[in-house]
């Protein structure tokens, strides 16, 4: 009986490692095809000697300016930048380690993203003033950025964008609930395959249809971000500290947008849900004192991904800050 259960292991452990072997091989053919004509067509500039991919469409009397979150890219705002082209320049972009864009060596600091997204606009001939539209942690990451440049920016959209306090105020186990697994976990699923099959089954934002861009794109591409992703969570705690000190911007127009939906706590227990909702809802609505000239706008058929749920809205309140510019389009 021992010896037959021994050889049942054995072979189990065969059928495991053959078809662990056949994923991998799956995930590097895979990524090989895609690689093939990722690049075609792309634009990047040089940045302290290594490439940033953006886009830049459109012409206007301003440059409207979209800043992803964490882990993002340029990908999550295409519709709205679409829309928002005819009436303005406007750029997105991969930051440094993101998407398309080369790594930095430089730690990704609310500082460092700040001076990338400088240098990025003065090499592509932005003209001023700026209209800055940051998603998530993007609001933290650009703050260095409106404070320097507070003179050239003519309005802000925080679209479900992160607070600085946001985890000081989140009990234990709401952390728990938002947690990511840890890195070399999700590094071996990447790599063998694993993370591909199974987001091809399973949407990775339950906000939004499996066939949605943003899931597609996750699913495709979270090769070329994942260890960015994991810099940038490593850095959480800094760059939210860092933020703090940030508390006015002035009388520059802002609009604060916040998703309403309980789609952004689906899946969670029912206790962390209710807190998460809560905080999100405080938190934002606490934003509004980073400017005296601001305004909160409620997405209620959105959770956090609100550049995908109601894009129209976004676009919205863009062109309203484009229309109190002098001359606008």
């Amino acid at each position: 009986m021992v010896r037959l259960i021994g050889k049942l292991v054995k072979w189990i452990g065969i059928v495991l490692l053959t078809l662990l072997a056949g994923s991998s091989l799956f995930e590097y053919y895979t990524r090989w095809k895609l690689e093939q004509t990722l690049l075609d067509g792309k634009t990047f500039v040089e940045i302290d000697g290594h490439l940033v991919h953006y886009v830049q469409k459109g012409q206007g009397p301003c440059t409207v300016v979209f800043v992803c979150g964490l882990g993002s890219d340029h990908t999550m705002w295409q519709p709205i930048q679409d829309s928002v082209a005819k009436q303005a320049v406007t750029i997105s972009y991969d930051c440094s380690g993101l998407f398309l864009s080369e790594a930095s060596q430089r730690p990704i600091t609310n500082e460092t993203v700040s001076t990338e997204l400088a240098q990025l606009l003065e090499k592509t001939a932005c003209p001023k003033p700026y209209i800055m539209i940051a998603h998530s942690m993007g609001g933290i990451y650009m703050r260095p950025f409106i404070q320097q440049h507070r003179d050239d920016i003519s309005g802000i959209v925080l679209a479900e964008s992160a607070h600085p306090l946001q985890l000081k105020k989140a009990s234990p186990e709401l952390l728990k609930t938002l947690g990511a697994p840890p890195r070399w976990l999700v590094k071996l699923l990447v790599n063998t395959g694993i993370y591909r099959i199974l987001f091809t089954f399973v949407p990775l934002s339950n906000e939004l249809p499996i066939d949605q861009w943003f899931n597609r794109n996750a699913r495709d591409y979270f090769y070329r971000s994942v260890n960015t992703l994991f810099d940038e969570v490593a850095n959480d705690d800094r760059n939210f500290a860092d933020a703090e000190q940030y508390t006015s911007f002035g009388t520059i127009p802002l609009t604060v947008i916040t998703g309403t939906s309980s789609i952004r706590t689906q899946g969670f227990p029912r206790k962390e849900g209710q807190e998460y909702r809560q905080i999100v809802a405080t938190l934002h609505r606490d934003l509004l004192n980073l400017s005296t000239n601001s305004r909160l706008v409620k997405a209620s058929q959105s959770g956090h991904m609100i550049q995908a749920e109601q894009p129209d809205l976004v676009t919205a309140e863009i062109q309203a800050l484009i229309n109190l510019l002098p001359n606008p389009q």
